[in-house]
């Protein structure tokens, strides 16, 4: 699972830089629920605490993630699972 994450493009973009809470986790959530087991989106940010609350809904919804920083940029790649 973790190497569906770490290579390949990702399925869908969601680019949520200079967005603030609590709109960068609707879309997420939003965006995640129109996906398919097995895909992955990635979402790029720049709010730090998004480090935090987007690996915790993932965590919630039992979908494996795996986030990056550049700079002051966080790439994270949510894989969308059957489990929720």
């Amino acid at each position: 699972m973790m190497d569906k994450l770490k290579e390949g493009k990702a399925d869908e973009v969601l680019d949520l830089r200079g967005e603030s809470c609590p709109e960068p986790q609707i879309e997420i959530v939003k965006r995640l629920n129109h996906m398919k087991a097995g895909e992955v989106l990635e979402v790029i940010s720049d709010e730090e605490p998004m480090d935090v609350t987007i690996p915790a809904i993932c965590k919630s919804r039992g979908y494996p993630c795996l986030s990056v920083k550049e700079g002051t940029t966080y790439r994270i790649r949510i894989l969308k699972t059957g489990s929720a």
